[in-house]
């Protein structure tokens, strides 16, 4: 591979499940979906995977619908035979669930329960990083209309902004929108911008994800995860 991991990322789950694993992630009972999105069954190989969304090619830059359409990334919703297997519908939640299947570990189950990012009785920031030094992904709700999911963690290189003199977290996340829900986004990972990655912010009790500070109103995992 020609891009190496980015190690500003303290938990970099892109890198373990795409760049460390190399076993072969076929898609299992959501063949059916997965096999418009990528007749010839490239997306089994993970590297393969990590070249197409860090490369810097239209895989991960798509500057147009036809690019975005084209693109195989394994989470791009707006996939031509992706859309064409679910009938043109937006699946954002569910692909997300389906790809941390396929590639990440996650047991095929409905998430629960949700955390709430604004829950007094739990720390969400600390739960969500927990999960991601077990190599577990988490998925986000941004309340009532996307899903994005939680695959990295590092402290925020920049000005102290918290009161208490602590440097805020980012989150590492993918996206089933190419440039995020607003089209306007994307994240830099090892000196490539992908389409496809995005960056959570979190705040106290307030977490903001993209240039329009969407707020992430919940994180979930399976149960027993």
């Amino acid at each position: 591979m020609a891009t190496p991991r980015d190690l500003s990322w303290k938990t970099d789950l892109i890198w373990h499940y795409f760049g460390a694993v190399t076993t072969t992630a076929g898609p299992g009972r959501f063949n059916q979906y997965f096999k418009n999105q990528d007749p010839l069954g490239l997306l089994n190989n993970r590297r393969h995977v990590y070249d197409l969304l860090v490369g810097g090619t239209a895989e991960s830059q798509p500057m147009s619908d036809a690019e975005v359409a084209k693109s195989t990334i394994p989470w791009n919703q707006n996939n031509e035979g992706f859309l064409k297997a679910v009938n043109q519908q937006w699946w954002c939640g569910s692909l997300i669930k389906m790809v941390f299947i396929r590639y990440m570990g996650w047991k095929d189950a409905e998430p629960s329960p949700q955390h709430s990012t604004r829950d007094r009785k739990i720390d969400a920031a600390s739960w969500t990083i927990g999960k991601l030094e077990k190599k577990v992904p988490v998925r986000a709700f941004l309340g009532g209309h996307h899903y994005v999911g939680i695959v990295g963690h590092r402290k925020f290189v920049g000005p102290v902004a918290t009161a208490g003199g602590e440097r805020p977290t980012d989150f590492l996340c993918i996206d089933t929108w190419a440039w995020g829900i607003d089209a306007q986004d994307g994240a830099e990972y090892a000196g490539s911008k992908s389409a496809f990655l995005g960056i959570i912010k979190p705040n106290g009790k307030s977490w903001t994800y993209g240039k329009a500070a969407h707020l992430v109103t919940a994180v979930e995992v399976p149960p027993g995860m």
